[in-house]
């Protein structure tokens, strides 16, 4: 069968992938994973090779490994890549998130002791320690998590600089002695720990945002899932696990994280930075906590005013 057709034909691309959904043997020829990171859909199978619908631009090394994971010549077919981001999730994924594996070097789609990993999930669920305080105190945590994000296998688009002001809330600012805490209410008694937590990413993701929650469950991911707060201890230390490794941060301590690495994902391999600020971690008593209604938008007199301190 020939594709030729299919190119720049959104509408006939969304057919002939339709039909693949109904067959179970073409599915299966990748796994979920698989086709997430690789950004490809076996489209058919003759003596000739296996014909694959791909994003657009999947890089030299995503098309080898599919060579070797199918054994046979692999003829890809570019899709658009709002289709294929479509059918990727509708034939394998199911509206599910996938965790995939993660590498130390740039170089990691040359190495065929790879595959396995990048075919298959990333089970990264760290245990979660502790969650000690007791009833009559609270841990109040101020984060900052920067995302620098590149597309090795594609051009950049222009960089922006924009906050999402919707959702954009701060959690707490002490005053003095005491705290404000802008909450809904009082913090519940079954949440030990108050996180205010600000987030820049750049490159290829471009969005500022600052939020808060009460945290009542661990591990409290701030971002899947190398980033996470795995317990908090009687004296507010907390366990911060980041890409592998638990730091214990203590009241006081403002340590600055960081870590890099490169993946696929829809055939373009990316390399990320993240660095991770503690601003501050305070064990404070519950008395001392003043809480006001949450504030949210640009145009808030209380936001103007948080932003000057």
């Amino acid at each position: 069968m020939s594709y030729e057709a299919l190119a720049g034909n959104p509408e006939a691309q969304q057919r002939a992938l339709s039909e693949v959904a109904g067959k179970a043997s073409l599915v299966r020829l990748l796994p979920a994973a698989g086709a997430y990171s690789l950004g490809a859909i076996p489209l058919s199978r003759d003596e000739d090779g296996i014909a694959v619908a791909t994003f657009p631009g999947v890089c030299p090394g995503a098309l080898a490994l599919l060579r070797r994971h199918l054994g046979a010549l692999v003829k890809p077919v570019e899709f658009d890549e709002n289709v294929m981001a479509f059918f990727v999730n509708k034939i394998y994924l199911n509206d599910r998130g996938v965790n995939i594996h993660t590498f130390r070097t740039a170089a990691f789609l040359d190495d065929p002791a790879n595959d396995e990993k990048i075919l298959s999930v990333k089970d990264e669920h760290p245990n979660p320690t502790a969650a000690a305080v007791d009833a009559g105190h609270t841990v109040l945590v101020d984060v900052h998590l920067a995302s620098e994000l590149d597309d090795l296998d594609s051009r950049q688009p222009a960089r922006l600089d924009s906050w999402r002001l919707g959702e954009f809330c701060p959690g707490f600012r002490r005053n003095g002695n005491r705290w404000t805490v802008w909450a809904a209410g009082a913090l519940p008694q079954d949440s030990p720990l108050f996180i205010q937590y600000s987030e820049d990413y750049s490159g290829g993701e471009f969005f500022r945002d600052l939020t808060a929650e009460a945290v009542r469950e661990f591990p409290f991911i701030l971002f899947p899932s190398e980033v996470q707060i795995l317990g908090v201890a009687k004296d507010g230390t907390l366990d911060l696990y980041l890409d592998g490794k638990t730091h214990q941060v203590a009241p006081g301590q403002t340590p600055v994280l960081g870590t890099e690495y490169w993946l696929v994902r829809h055939g373009h391999r990316f390399h990320r930075k993240l660095k991770v600020e503690i601003k501050g971690v305070w064990l404070v008593r519950r008395t001392d906590l003043d809480v006001a209604p949450p504030f949210r938008g640009a145009g808030a007199l209380e936001l103007r005013n948080w932003l000057r301190t």
